[in-house]
């Protein structure tokens, strides 16, 4: 949700102390947080503040002219076309996202002995995607129906529920169109996809990833691989040292960010296989806008 004085945001008061863009409120895999964008006040439960911030059931957020109130609310039987078989042990549906194994009081399912959110499961754009936070932390991978997950002498299967009608992959469908708009600390990204729209709010380097992508430099189509060179050129310009590890943490987030918003992250931002090369998958004649 985009808090501003422009008339297309989706929260408008017309106080001259708002910026055209203030603050963007979104979910995100750790729950909700609020974005400052503009250069004037912002305030949750009376306290300033200039950096994203987490939002708690109860909170006050205020800005000039704007005074909301946040309330956290699931729905009581939440549907799920997903099932999670824990080997010898129970089945559990995963209605919604994330979905925690560990050994923290908040994990979703409690493991004693393990560390916080061992093993972590996304759902977005009718697909599983898995974070092994003991091998590979922040990777995020899309996990095939049926396949066989192990972590400390345990394993789990994901299953399609019984009484879903979607049994199969996600769809191929691609981006027809994407939207971006240049904010402060990064930009909003509007991607258009099965009659949807997708907002999700990339920061900084992150932004500069996804541009290279679909503004790639002479010589490139939107839609090729771009080559770790070239992206090392555009999003570190300074940095000599920056190299592939960097470039696929980046990737990471970027999916990370994709899949939070409802989307297949890592269908839409697709790499070589054993690297690189980056592309940023779209349909055919898909439409690209960048606002200053």
């Amino acid at each position: 949700m985009l808090i501003g004085r422009q008339a297309d945001c989706d929260l408008v008061a017309s106080d001259p102390a708002l910026s055209r863009r203030h603050a963007f409120v979104r979910i995100t895999s750790e729950g909700v947080e609020v974005v400052p964008l503009g250069r004037g006040p912002l305030e949750i439960n009376g306290t300033s503040f200039d950096r994203p911030r987490a939002l708690a059931h109860g909170d006050e957020l205020a800005a000039p002219g704007i005074t909301l109130r946040v309330e956290l609310a699931t729905d009581d039987a939440p549907a799920t076309a997903f099932v999670l078989e824990r080997a010898g042990g129970a089945t559990l549906g995963l209605g919604h996202t994330p979905f925690r194994i560990g050994g923290a009081p908040t994990d979703d399912l409690i493991l004693p002995d393990w560390p916080a959110s061992s093993i972590v499961f996304h759902l977005a754009d009718g697909r599983v995607f898995v974070e092994d936070n003991e091998r590979s932390p922040g990777e995020l991978r899309p996990v095939t129906i049926g396949e066989r997950i192990t972590c400390r002498g345990e394993t789990f299967v994901v299953s399609a529920a019984a009484t879903s009608a979607q049994t199969t992959a996600d769809s191929d469908e691609l981006p027809t169109a994407i939207d971006i708009e240049m904010l402060p600390r990064g930009g909003l990204v509007v991607v258009h996809l099965g009659g949807r729209s997708h907002k999700v709010f990339l920061a900084d380097r992150r932004l500069d990833l996804v541009i290279a992508l679909l503004q790639p430099p002479a010589g490139h189509r939107t839609g090729d691989f771009i080559g770790d060179e070239i992206v090392r050129s555009i999003v570190w310009p300074r940095a000599d040292g920056a190299g592939r590890t960097e470039i696929n943490v980046l990737i990471s987030r970027c999916r990370r960010d994709f899949i939070d918003a409802g989307l297949n992250g890592a269908r839409l931002i697709q790499r070589v296989p054993g690297g690189g090369g980056t592309r940023f998958a779209l349909a055919r004649d898909a439409v690209i806008t960048i606002k200053q």
